[in-house]
């Protein structure tokens, strides 16, 4: 039995959301494959949950700041340096025995620290697994490639993204599959039933706003009230996270402005239907939430930059028409305001979505990993 092990650290919800995703595609597909999931935070000491908690205020609070940080270490004496710091932050003696006494033939990491320690203890013959590595944001930070091995994976989001990194590592080693998820979802074709459901069979335009979960909502709360005060004739989905402060202020506002059509959520795990039954989405510009819209061909309306590589997720979205970005509440309120007119522009990104697909991106990786286990088996 082949055992795979995925490692991913929980800085930002993305790095989860994605291993998570990979874990229960795998298991589906092959159900005898040996699969582990390891959150190097589980291992972290105190230095590494007060990093996990800088940088968290930093993106949340100080934007400007952690982008100028972000930028800094995107080099390769700076990104070596920050590497081997941030390494120190987790027990590395129980992680190292907790990956040695699984012995994975194979290692898929969807966060930097994964991909190096696991490099790093193939260096040292302390393991001998292969390795993908999963860049789950739409530009490969240079700590992305820190301890790299000839040989090893790399899955990138785009085209232009191989064609960067092919300067540094042999391209045949970059897959531009783009980023992997596949969301289950019963009614993937019945949009009209799922409206029904929801009490929103009346033809009018459906939203779903993301809120941003957790701390984010303290960020993004301004927007949903520029949008609700806009006043637009929508049908309105609000998805909160584990935020009760957030749902209920969204609750609050919801009356305020008298919005008619409107559901309001906290926790949900239906985020797949949920986006089925949507026109467009109001999200920041995170990587698997991004990616969960380009799956769905969803417009996106970005708010809330938290700066360094979710800026990135803008460049690339809004370059390719997929998305607009709005800098301040103000904005998004003059977007809404005028809702009708901007339909015509939602329109836009939906047919530039249309041509798009990422829907083969987890085949893919799942078709890599046999291939790299079929050639340990040949050992």
């Amino acid at each position: 039995m082949n055992k795979v092990l995925i490692i991913y650290a929980t800085y930002g919800s993305g790095h989860k959301a994605i291993a998570k995703y990979i874990s229960n595609y795998f298991y589906n597909k092959n159900p005898n494959l040996e699969i582990k999931m390891i959150d190097m935070i589980d291992y972290s000491k105190k230095s590494g949950i007060l990093s996990k908690r800088i940088s968290e205020n930093l993106m949340l609070k100080l934007p400007l700041v952690w982008s100028a940080l972000f930028k800094w270490a995107d080099h390769k004496y700076t990104s070596r340096f920050t590497n081997r710091v941030s390494l120190n932050w987790f027990s590395k003696d129980d992680l190292i025995k907790d990956i040695k006494a699984f012995n994975p033939d194979l290692v898929i990491s969807t966060h930097f620290y994964g991909s190096s320690f696991i490099s790093r203890l193939n260096k040292k013959g302390a393991l001998n697994s292969k390795l993908i590595t999963v860049i789950t944001d739409y530009e490969a930070h240079n700590i992305w490639l820190e301890h790299y091995i000839n040989g090893e994976y790399i899955v990138v989001p785009s085209k232009e993204e191989k064609k960067s990194l092919s300067k540094k590592i042999p391209r045949k080693y970059i897959k531009d599959f783009g980023i992997p998820i596949f969301p289950k979802a019963d009614d993937l074709n019945k949009k009209q039933d799922i409206l029904k459901k929801l009490g929103f069979n009346n033809g009018k335009k459906t939203c779903v706003c993301f809120s941003g979960g957790g701390n984010g909502s303290t960020a993004t709360m301004p927007y949903i009230k520029a949008l609700l005060k806009a006043k637009a004739d929508l049908n309105y989905i609000f998805i909160s996270g584990n935020n009760d402060k957030a749902y209920n202020k969204i609750k609050g506002l919801v009356k305020k402005y008298r919005i008619k059509n409107y559901k309001v959520y906290g926790f949900v795990n239906n985020v797949p239907e949920l986006l089925i039954a949507s026109d467009f989405v109001v999200t920041k510009p995170g990587g698997a939430q991004s990616t969960e819209c380009l799956y769905f061909n969803k417009p996106m309306l970005f708010i809330k930059s938290s700066g360094g590589q979710e800026n990135d997720n803008i460049n690339y979205f809004t370059k390719r028409g997929y998305a607009r970005f709005f800098k301040s509440p103000r904005k998004l309120y003059k977007y809404f305001n005028k809702i009708n007119r901007n339909i015509l522009d939602i329109n836009r990104m939906y047919r530039n979505l249309s041509k798009a697909d990422n829907t083969k991106s987890m085949k893919n990786l799942y078709a890599l990993s046999k291939e790299v286990l079929s050639s340990v088996k040949a050992k």
